[in-house]
């Protein structure tokens, strides 16, 4: 990564050197990434998590609307992964970079769907029918697994027995409905909320970036992240399927032409 400094700046998206201390100090940033910054100060965020928000919406402001950019940097995140053989992905949450191990990019030519009535449709049948029905199958008959990956029995029972998910965990669309994903159970995995799937859609992945900038029916090439195909919940610590805090200047990297 170049770093910080590299990056342009416009009038107001100026990051503080209060900002970039405490960055420093809790290791989302390195000494490298900041050399020879120099800048006035600013507004200081009174949080941590506001701290990292903060650094990124700078370092993103002129280029998190900008297709072409995007596009490059989906691509890279493809090219790195079909390079190294990762199994495993960076995403961003407002409390720090996370890596989520199992997870993979898969090359999604991305379309919205045009037709929202049939959208709407397929999340009814989800959230009244199959949502439950799934829970309640897995809860009945793989509950050696679902125990495995940390699952409390009492929680496995409400499964079986209500068809509704542990709390603190919902059921994801592994390829999601408004990209021709389907309700086909193998379409679904339970995933603990906080912090994996709200990182899993943080708003700065290049993915979600991307995603976010499509019309109806439009279509683009995007580096979604995938969860593991051999797990039904997610994290799996006997799997070595868990999320991990890593260094911020980690997920950066991925946004670095230089």
């Amino acid at each position: 990564m170049s770093g910080v400094s590299s990056y342009p700046r416009t009038g107001g998206s100026y990051i503080s050197p209060e900002t970039v201390q405490a960055l420093l100090a809790a290791g989302y940033l390195t000494e490298d990434d900041v050399q020879g910054y120099r800048e006035e100060i600013k507004a200081i965020p009174p949080s941590g998590r506001e701290l990292i928000a903060e650094i990124v919406r700078t370092v993103l402001k002129d280029r998190r609307n900008d297709p072409a950019y995007l596009d490059r940097v989906n691509a890279g995140n493809l090219l790195r992964q079909e390079g190294g053989g990762n199994s495993s992905v960076t995403v961003y949450h407002h409390t720090g970079a996370r890596e989520m191990a199992g997870f993979t990019y898969e090359r999604v030519s991305y379309e919205r769907r045009e037709d929202r009535q049939h959208y709407k449709a397929l999340r009814y049948e989800f959230d009244r029918k199959e949502r439950s029905a799934w829970l309640k199958d897995i809860g009945t008959s793989r509950r050696q697994e679902l125990a495995a990956a940390g699952l409390s029995q009492k929680d496995i029972d409400r499964m079986a027995k209500d068809g509704r998910p542990p709390q603190g965990y919902q059921v994801h669309h592994r390829i999601p409905l408004d990209d021709g994903g389907t309700n086909s159970r193998d379409n679904f995995i339970l995933i603990r909320d906080d912090v994996e799937h709200r990182a899993l859609h943080g708003y700065y992945n290049p993915a979600e970036l991307r995603i976010r900038l499509l019309a109806y029916g439009e279509k683009a090439e995007v580096a979604l992240p995938v969860p593991p195909k051999d797990t039904l919940v997610y994290p799996n610590p006997s799997m070595s399927y868990v999320s991990k805090s890593v260094n911020y200047a980690k997920f950066m990297e991925m946004f670095d032409e230089h």
